[in-house]
């Protein structure tokens, strides 16, 4: 067995790798704009673990850090770990809660068509209103400490959210108060926690430069490739087991898998501080704490400043580009995802085709989604998500023209397949490329603070999720307050309504069709390519690089550890 002198040294020697020479760069053209000028001695640009001399003195790498290379892959996949367990655990809850909330309330409760409407109104306020905030305050957390160190507390709250919808208080009232005010709470208790866990996970993702592009990806896509077959699971089972006419059984399976996913979210909170070992021939389970071993994600920064963070935004073109655009896809997928069961329902089963057919239809749609995900970063990787993001506009104007000059509302087939198709392709794209526009806009972000000399800036990485929610929220609810008026005067417990299914025919196929056109509008402006944001991703590490001193900036790179872990002696 290697001694641990010997094997101290072999990880000093890892750390302090070969010294390549410094060059000179020159001063770039000043029509470039991301360009850096400079006259200085800098180091070579680095890529993966080296150490370059600056002013005489030795520094990590300003893009990896001086870490192990075993150790930060090490983190890596403890890193993928965390979020894909977290990931999944909110994919599973929001799948449920999308696919019965709405029949519970308009079918199950039979909540006024009027009700809805004014309860989805004041919920779009209300959470519009929340998100902002709760952006806002993870990202002034995020000065102190780390995000990860939320996982588990946000998870457990989530879970407990999750249930309010579907427990009615008290029998409905003459007057119909009590539903409503259940409807308007319960919907606001579950979103509030819904989008602070994302804007959080998804955080933890955008505001990570440590992780190659490579390595980013794996970390999205590892997490649908799990949520593919559990999305599935539950969603058929929760089918089988729903009765309108009986919600306890429903009950008591949405209380298990609300128990299930907070031992998961703990589990992954755990994961964020601890290496968990099973010793099997001794029965024990081993905690080690990791803390003094993973890579920088977190440094303490200057405090927000409102005015500040409002002045960055408004000047970020890319964003505004981006957000008219998100906000109808958005409010697209929302809509599909909330009224796909009502659709399936109304057009498909009372038009013949059997419960079961819908049934896998409905079970089959998100795992569908989140395949085309997975297989979305094929193009992703070749062409970028910018033109990804152009085929999509293109797809959903094409099927939709398409189904509005040659079928009706008694066409099943081809509501099927549009049932099955669009809405799987829109989620898949939407979900797939969200956090790569994020993670861009804030590495843009970043580029500018220090092209500005704002090195210490704290990060927007969840106040860019919080004010993209700022806008995709109300956006949210125009067309189930639009569907509310459109089908206020009939009942969706009347089976067989040809005036309902006509327009809810309307509502599948003509917003997609406007909203097409918008959209193409608005992302024709965005220029984040490829190619771009690799240049600003060097030219980000060359201007960090050009800050750090030997007297004021080597606090704050990453140390060199050379002290045996607790995790080595135990596996040695």
């Amino acid at each position: 067995m290697i001694s641990p002198d010997t094997k101290l040294r072999h990880r000093h020697e890892d750390v302090l790798p070969q010294v390549s020479s410094p060059r000179t760069t020159q001063s770039m053209s000043s029509t470039d704009d991301l360009s850096v000028s400079t006259q200085t001695q800098i180091p070579q640009l680095p890529y993966h673990h080296q150490q370059q001399h600056h002013n005489g003195t030795r520094i990590p790498s300003a893009a990896t850090s001086a870490y192990p290379e075993s150790r930060g892959h090490q983190w890596v996949q403890q890193y993928t770990g965390i979020l894909t367990l977290a990931g999944m655990c909110t994919s599973l809850l929001s799948t449920v809660f999308g696919l019965f909330h709405v029949d519970v309330f308009l079918r199950v409760y039979q909540l006024p068509w009027h009700s809805y409407s004014m309860g989805t109104m004041i919920f779009a306020a209300i959470n519009t209103a929340n998100d902002v905030l709760g952006a806002w305050l993870l990202d002034k957390a995020a000065t102190k400490r780390s995000r990860s160190d939320l996982i588990g507390i946000s998870g457990v709250i989530f879970s407990l959210f999750f249930l309010a919808p579907f427990f009615r208080w008290k029998d409905p009232s003459p007057n119909g108060y009590y539903d409503e005010a259940h409807f308007v709470i319960s919907i606001c208790m579950y979103d509030t926690m819904y989008s602070f866990t994302t804007i959080l996970l998804g955080s933890l993702v955008t505001d990570n430069h440590t992780l190659t592009d490579k390595e980013r990806v794996s970390v999205l896509a590892s997490g649908k490739v799990l949520s593919l077959v559990t999305t599935f699971a539950v969603s058929k089972i929760g089918l089988v087991i729903f009765d309108q006419d009986d919600m306890k059984k429903f009950r008591l399976f949405l209380v298990c898998l609300s128990a299930i996913v907070t031992v998961i979210f703990l589990l992954a909170q755990t994961m964020a501080h601890y290496h968990i070992f099973i010793r099997w021939e001794s029965m024990r389970i081993i905690f080690l704490d990791v803390k003094h071993e993973k890579p920088p994600i977190h440094k303490s920064s200057e405090k927000l400043i409102p005015r500040q963070v409002v002045l960055d935004f408004w000047k970020h073109d890319n964003f505004w580009a981006w957000i008219w655009m998100e906000l109808l896809l958005e409010a697209q997928n929302s809509f599909y995802s909330a009224f796909l069961k009502t659709f399936v329902d109304q057009l498909l089963h009372d038009e013949g085709v059997s419960r079961e057919t819908c049934d896998w239809l409905l079970s089959s749609s998100r795992p569908l989604g989140l395949i085309l995900a997975i297989l979305c970063y094929i193009p992703i990787r070749q062409i970028g998500y910018t033109k990804v993001y152009n085929i999509l506009i293109a797809v959903s104007f094409t099927t939709s023209l398409l189904m509005l000059m040659t079928a009706t509302h008694q066409s099943t087939t081809l509501i099927a397949v549009f049932l099955v198709i669009c809405p799987a392709i829109t989620a898949a794209v939407v979900s797939t490329g969200f956090h790569l526009v994020m993670s861009d806009m804030v590495l843009e972000m970043k580029r500018i603070h220090a092209m500005e000399g704002r090195f210490d800036e704290p990060s927007l990485a969840a106040l860019f999720i919080g004010v993209n929610a700022l806008f995709c929220k109300p956006a949210e609810s125009i067309l189930p307050i639009v569907s509310a008026h459109m089908l206020e005067n009939y009942s969706l417990a009347t089976e067989d309504d040809e005036n309902v299914q006509i327009v809810l025919f309307q509502l599948l196929v003509i917003p997609p069709l406007v909203f097409s056109i918008v959209e193409f509008m608005s992302w024709r402006r965005y220029t984040l390519t490829p190619s771009m944001t690799t240049q600003m991703r060097d030219n980000l590490r060359l201007l960090e690089l050009n800050h750090i001193t030997p007297t004021t900036g080597m606090d704050s790179v990453l140390p060199i550890h050379t002290k045996m872990s607790d995790e080595d002696t135990i596996l040695s």
